[in-house]
């Protein structure tokens, strides 16, 4: 074999074996000039004959490169052929194109192996901006290891290419170093989330043999929200957003069967209950309650009022009891031709085209869309906001007396503590088919108000009890707010709470006519107790009166508190006469004949109050003596009076008339105008005595009292404060037909009687 032949064996043999070998080696920047120096161009024929000699072995060592090239950075390596020209490079390792590392693959990037994948390398990855996804890592970047990932990084990091080398060698570092040090910066931590926000995002949608992945990727979102999560809150919200869509997506679960968890508040209504809806509908499942509160919590369409707000717990309560109350085990859902998709707000600025992002989740109705169910709740949500509005209001201004009676009392019964519906079925097995007659005091111990009871509260617990079909006599709900406070009431059943309310004519006609007759015989002692048992059994033959208007009238006369005689004559006095003239006859009849010599005594007193004439009065007695003998049963002693029920019975067909006559005597307002005395006359402030025309003056130079400031004041003045408040507001009612205070405590001083006075 010649020696030129053998030359060029062994030059194609050297050729091949740095092929090779730069097919092996990372290219990171332009070889150095100490590489390319140890290749030389193809030997002259001088050449070639003065080393044919040499071994093969020192021709081959030759073209090896010195060994200071072969440290930590690799370069290129560019041959030359025989003519004298450069060889073309190899194919890069990387192709243009970037490659998704799997979960489970490791890549060597500048030297450094880096371990679970989950990012893209490459040349070339387009995001919907029109520049580089920031997700890209382009090895042929140069980087630089020295810098430290914990360093802080200022500057917005838009793509992998666009950043310093320093940081790129952090970056890359981070990631060698398993992802997981918490003092990295947040920086790095969003542009590995930006790789996989693309990958479920993109490559997903157009691919979906990758959904097997997304089991590790929301394993691995769970993992960064755990180390970084607390570190940025806007990585936080973006990492969870993103792990809810594809929890969401990925789980074929009825989220409906299962509790609906604590949801973080959204602008719309959280995607997990949007899924639980809408395969509920799919389903054609009841929306039950729990899911119904879900939806009233978490649906920032549905407003909640102040009283909702105010007081959560009650008002989830009372939701919760209306709901089941009205709805039972739930509603049925109407679907919608909308398919529900799951919107997405990327991190990534490679993701962002204006439009966002969304996941279709199949055939699930999307129930955000439907109106019918939003009323609905809507019409819910007003009406328990209502029925709590007189209970927010007063912890507004009281939130120390929470867990009062004067709070709960405000509350619908359902939600009354344990020991109040306690004390409730007390009175309940205690009231029977009778009436329980006791003080105020003995019935707000009986519901834990040790300290007695203020007439607000006393009306409210009227109110409340009503509801429960126990009416209260006297009827403080229908008392003007200035009455004074009794000091013993009748409790008693009625059929109906909505009856209590009914004023039927013949029952103002017997009512009025039964306390005035027994407010005057009792003052002449002429009513004694063996004739209640007699008006009892009369009463419940009256049968134009409903059950509770018999009720009521054997309440009255059972309490024996009829109406003051002084409240008789301010109502007189506002009574037309003919109204006063319809009194006295009915008065009269109910007396019945014969009448004694005292009962005449107290028809007399009942005239003169009325402004009958006595002669007229005699000669109805005579008339009815003769006319209308007394019914069945309804004759009593001489000592005594009747009721005659058969003029009753006789009276009922004009008792239309006499109750609209007698009707103003129940009004609070009276109808004649009185003139207002001057201040400085001499009968005092409005006509009070001095004592009480000072506590007034005191009084009124305030808009509002609190109930222990006054009664100092009303001592001083030497007055009763419920008594003293009495007058101011009787007085007023006669100068300007209102009363002068409101409420019970605070005590509050009506505007527009100071705006009276100051005229």
């Amino acid at each position: 074999m010649s020696p030129a032949l053998l030359l060029s064996l062994i030059a194609g043999a050297l050729y091949v074996g740095c092929r090779y070998r730069a097919r092996t080696l990372k290219l990171q920047r332009s070889p150095p000039p100490e590489l390319l120096s140890c290749f030389v161009p193809p030997p002259t024929e001088a050449a070639v004959s003065s080393t044919a000699s040499l071994p093969v072995a020192s021709i081959v060592s030759d073209f090896v490169p010195p060994a200071s090239t072969y440290q930590d950075k690799t370069s290129e390596v560019l041959l030359a052929d025989p003519s004298g020209y450069r060889i073309p490079p190899p194919p890069p390792l990387y192709t243009p194109v970037a490659q998704w590392i799997g979960r489970h693959e490791s890549v060597e990037i500048g030297g450094l192996v880096i371990s679970g994948g989950m990012i893209y390398v490459g040349q070339s990855l387009p995001g919907n901006n029109g520049k580089v996804d920031p997700a890209l890592i382009d090895p042929r970047k140069s980087v630089d290891f020295g810098s430290d990932y914990a360093t802080p990084v200022n500057f917005y990091w838009s793509s992998y290419s666009d950043a310093l080398p320093q940081q790129r060698g952090a970056y890359l570092r981070w990631l060698a170093d398993g992802r997981s040090s918490p003092d990295a910066d947040i920086v790095y931590v969003f542009a590995f989330f930006y790789g996989l926000e693309r990958r479920v995002l993109i490559d997903a949608e157009n691919h979906r043999a990758i959904d097997v992945e997304i089991p590790q990727i929301i394993k691995e979102l769970t993992r960064l929200h755990k180390h970084y999560g607390g570190k940025s809150g806007l990585f936080s919200r973006h990492c969870m957003s993103l792990l809810e869509v594809l929890q969401l997506a990925s789980n074929p679960e009825r989220l409906y069967l299962q509790p609906i968890p604590d949801l973080r508040p959204e602008d719309g209504m959280p995607l997990h209950l949007r899924v639980a809806l809408g395969q509920a509908c799919r389903d054609k499942t009841l929306l039950t309650v729990d899911m119904a509160w879900a939806w009233v919590r978490y649906d920032s369409a549905l407003m909640l009022r102040t009283a909702a707000s105010r007081c959560p717990e009650e008002f989830e309560s009372l939701f919760r009891l209306t709901y089941r109350r009205l709805y039972g085990d739930g509603i049925a859902l109407v679907s919608t031709s909308h398919k529900l998709c799951l919107p997405y707000s990327p991190a990534s600025p490679g993701l962002k085209d204006g439009a966002g992002r969304s996941v279709v989740l199949g055939d699930i109705p999307d129930l955000t869309v439907a109106s019918a169910p939003r009323q609905m709740l809507q019409k819910l949500i007003d009406t328990c906001s209502a029925e709590l509005d007189a209970y927010s209001r007063f912890i507004e201004h009281r939130p120390d007396r929470r867990t009062t009676l004067d709070a709960w009392v405000l509350l619908p019964y359902s939600l009354w503590p344990e020991a109040a519906k306690q004390a409730l079925c007390y009175v309940n097995a205690s009231l029977g088919e009778a009436v329980l007659v006791m003080s105020v005091n003995e019935l707000a111990r009986h519901f834990g108000a040790s300290d007695g009871i203020g007439k607000d509260s006393l009306r409210a617990l009227a109110a409340a009890l009503l509801a429960q079909q126990i009416a209260m006599e006297p009827d403080i709900l229908s008392m003007a707010g200035n009455a004074a406070l009794t000091e013993r009431v009748a409790l008693y059943r009625v059929v109906a709470s909505d009856e209590a309310g009914d004023g039927a004519p013949f029952y103002d006609t017997a009512l009025l006519s039964l306390e005035l007759l027994i407010a005057m015989a009792q003052s002449e002692g002429v009513y004694s107790d063996h004739k209640w048992p007699i008006c009892q059994a009369q009463i419940t033959t009256w049968r134009q009166l409903t059950p509770h208007q018999q009720q009521r009238l054997m309440a009255r006369l059972i309490l024996l508190q009829p109406v003051s005689l002084s409240s008789f004559k301010r109502r007189i006095a506002a009574l037309p006469l003919t109204a006063r003239d319809a009194c006295a006859d009915c008065i009269i009849t109910m007396v019945g004949a014969p009448a004694t010599r005292q009962e005449i005594a107290v028809l007399e007193k009942v005239c003169t109050l009325l402004g009958v004439e006595h002669e007229k009065m005699y000669s109805q007695v005579h008339a009815a003596a003769t006319a209308h003998p007394p019914a069945n049963g309804s004759s009593v002693s001489s000592g005594g009076f009747v009721l005659d029920l058969a003029r009753i019975a006789a009276l009922q067909k004009d008792s239309q008339q006499v109750a609209t006559l007698l009707g103003d005597i129940f009004q609070d307002e009276a109808t004649s105008e009185v003139t207002l005395p001057p201040l400085d006359s001499q009968d005092g402030l409005l006509g009070l005595d001095a004592m009480h025309a000072a506590f007034s003056r005191h009084l009124l130079s305030r808009a509002s009292w609190r109930r222990s400031e006054l009664e100092p004041v009303a001592h001083d003045a030497g007055v009763m404060l419920d008594g003293a408040l009495e007058r101011l507001n009787e007085a007023c009612f006669d100068a300007f037909d209102m009363p002068c205070t409101e409420g019970d405590d605070p005590i509050d001083i009506n505007p527009d009687i100071l705006e009276r006075l100051a005229q």
